[in-house]
């Protein structure tokens, strides 16, 4: 199971640059849930999405539960994947 963010939502965006930036901004905003909750994560960049594994899998629930996205329209456009087959 993973957290996966997409790193260019919009299609008509160029890569390079914006792909940078939306991931600073996710990490920075991830760094600062997993410190305010004392919950340690795994993190890892695949093209233009980026993912997030706990060793829980509560943390799933209460990640989603806590996340809360306000701040950028970047950190709501995730999705969970359960995927057994696929660990990182």
């Amino acid at each position: 199971m993973y957290i996966e963010f997409d790193l260019l939502p919009d299609v008509d965006m160029a890569p390079g640059h914006r792909a940078s930036a939306n991931l600073r901004i996710i990490q920075d905003a991830m760094n600062s849930w997993g410190n305010q909750y004392s919950i340690r994560f795994r993190e890892k960049t695949i093209k233009y999405k980026y993912r997030v594994t706990f060793d829980q899998d509560d943390s799933y629930t209460f990640w989603a539960m806590s996340w809360n996205p306000e701040q950028h329209k970047i950190l709501s456009q995730y999705r969970i994947v359960s995927d057994l087959n696929n660990k990182i």
